[in-house]
């Protein structure tokens, strides 16, 4: 049995819930608990670079008596409460694992109150029950996609919608600014970031977008949602290396109808096109270097393309924390070199593979390179990292700019292990 006493089991969909909501302005959180839920949960969001969201999280403070008597007093006048003092214009009510054990009828709740209520209500009723904290944030990607985005009368040309960041994607604000960089360089803008710097207003207007980029998983089934409302077409995939990059700009402008410049796309090349070769010796060779990636799947992919297509690398394994929604996954992992995969192994497991493996490389969360204090070159690349921060927007992973920071710390990172070439 595996008591998580060096690591860290997989955050529920509550988590995912409130992670999901956490970057909406104008939209305020109500648990459905105790105060002291919400207490830990504004602890919990540290993990995560600080990112505790202010003024953002309520509860309505159950105590005994309303979990025995199962009453619903309480949530109606925080609801009232809230509505009148800060004038939000959604109060999201969040179900703990003790509202679903009583069985609260949250919509039926909803249904009584908001015909008084200014505010837009909705209901996540899961509690924690319904699996992985992926369910959760799926959960909310599909409501506000379904019960917020509105019809637009005029459709913006070159503007699109990144579907896919919230408050837990680790590197978020340097991955937008680069993001938003890359688009600026087609032409493009964005109309809005679903969930993370974004309002209600911007998730009302997705449909004003002409595209939707998709950089997680999680945020699928809310593109084809709305592609099946509004008939917005998406793309999926982050751009990792500069072969990644090329083409995922390619794919986005076509859909566009943009096209890089050749003066630009050379340009960026000159700046942050740097190979790996150009920074090492002709003895620091890194086709024989074994690396570990952990971290969700499409980071875990972004890295793995990155390593195969521009450092010469083929990682051996890749663990993940969740089972990722592409039902062939495995089969795109092992296009970059990948031959295992673990999902949510617990740490003993994980520590056997990293011992039978003996890496030289780890990409992970702190927990991992914690686990994998023997491996001489560790990089943060998932949550919690708490002792590392990522609030900074100029360390991107993606992109050009991504490339050439990620290639110069790895080198950086061997310079200082030069014992790993005699390995």
């Amino acid at each position: 049995m595996d008591l998580k006493l060096n690591s860290y089991p997989a955050p529920s969909d509550y988590f995912g819930v409130l992670w999901g909501l956490s970057g909406v302005d104008d939209l305020l959180v109500l648990e459905h608990g105790s105060t002291g839920t919400c207490s830990y949960n504004v602890v919990n969001y540290m993990i995560m670079n600080k990112q505790s969201p202010k003024g953002k999280l309520f509860s309505c403070g159950m105590d005994e008596d309303d979990v025995v008597m199962g009453r619903e007093d309480k949530l109606k006048r925080a609801v009232e409460e809230l509505d009148q003092t800060f004038h939000p214009k959604i109060i999201a009510l969040v179900a703990t694992g003790v509202t679903s054990v009583i069985g609260l009828d949250l919509d039926g709740v909803i249904e009584e109150i908001q015909p008084r209520t200014n505010a837009k209500l909705l209901s996540f009723a899961s509690g924690g029950f319904a699996g992985d904290y992926t369910w959760g944030i799926k959960e909310v990607f599909r409501t506000l996609a379904m019960e917020v985005a509105e019809e637009s009368k005029d459709r913006k040309p070159f503007s699109v919608n990144v579907i896919g960041p919230a408050i837990d994607s680790f590197n978020n604000v340097s991955d937008l600014a680069e993001l938003r960089r890359l688009l600026k360089l087609l032409g493009a803008e964005v109309n809005t970031v679903f969930t993370c710097h974004t309002s209600v207003g911007g998730i009302e207007s997705m449909a004003s977008a002409s595209l939707n980029l998709v950089t997680r998983d999680v945020g699928l089934e809310a593109a084809q949602i709305l592609e099946d409302r509004f008939g917005i077409p998406y793309v999926y995939g982050l751009p990792f290396g500069i072969k990644g990059t090329v083409e995922w700009l390619e794919e986005v402008g076509e859909r566009l109808d943009l096209y890089l410049e050749m003066g630009t796309l050379a340009s960026e090349l000159e700046r942050y096109g740097f190979s790996i070769l150009e920074l090492t010796t002709p003895l620091q060779r890194c086709d024989h270097l074994r690396a570990v990636i952990s971290c969700p799947y499409d980071y875990a992919l972004g890295f793995a393309k990155l390593m195969r297509d521009e450092w010469g690398m083929n990682p051996p394994l890749v663990v993940l924390p969740t089972e990722p929604n592409d039902p062939k996954f495995e089969d795109e992992l092992g296009r970059f070199g990948v031959s295992d995969v673990l999902i949510g192994p617990d740490t003993s497991i994980l520590e056997e593979e990293v011992f039978r493996i003996d890496p030289h490389v780890i990409f992970g969360n702190s927990y991992d390179l914690h686990i994998a204090k023997e491996v001489p070159i560790k990089m943060h690349a998932a949550f919690p990292a708490f002792d590392r921060l990522y609030r900074f927007d100029g360390t991107p992973f993606v992109g050009f700019r991504g490339h050439a920071y990620l290639t110069q710390t790895f080198v950086n990172l061997l310079n200082q292990n030069p014992e790993v070439f005699r390995n």
